[in-house]
């Protein structure tokens, strides 16, 4: 593969893995909404999810530059610390109106979740690095 094709590749990769993403945050939606905040639901923070991953994933393949891969990482970094958070410390968002959060059980949705969100994560990171060698002026 040539040099030139790696940073589309890892744009397609990143957007592929917010995509599917976005869609399992969709499915569990539904059954978090019986988790209430006085201004958001559990569900509703998932559908937000959702959306952010999905309009990332559109800006990675159509402007594959250094910072929507900043954007693509903060996203897939900052959901994978929050699931991860959130499955070992109760995390109490009461006083910004949001639900109770706490999800021990490491299901299989769950569990592909964090996966795509640490490939997101990891493949954006590169992708940031690769924009970075690329500027710099090599030293003689």
């Amino acid at each position: 593969m040539s040099k030139r094709r790696q940073p589309r590749l890892a744009a397609i990769l990143i957007a592929v893995a917010l995509l599917l993403n976005a869609w399992i945050h969709v499915r569990l939606a539904g059954p978090f909404d019986a988790n209430p905040g006085a201004l958001l639901s559990q569900g509703a923070l998932f559908r937000i999810q959702a959306v952010v991953n999905l309009v990332i994933a559109i800006l990675i393949v159509v402007r594959p530059r250094a910072w929507a891969a900043l954007l693509a990482f903060a996203v897939a970094a900052g959901g994978a610390a929050i699931l991860t958070l959130t499955s070992v410390v109760p995390v109490d968002g009461s006083m910004l109106g949001l639900p109770y959060l706490f999800e021990p059980a490491w299901y299989p949705a769950k569990q592909t979740s964090l996966v795509l969100q640490l490939l997101a994560a990891v493949l954006a990171a590169g992708k940031m690095l690769h924009a970075v060698r690329r500027r710099r002026p090599v030293a003689v």
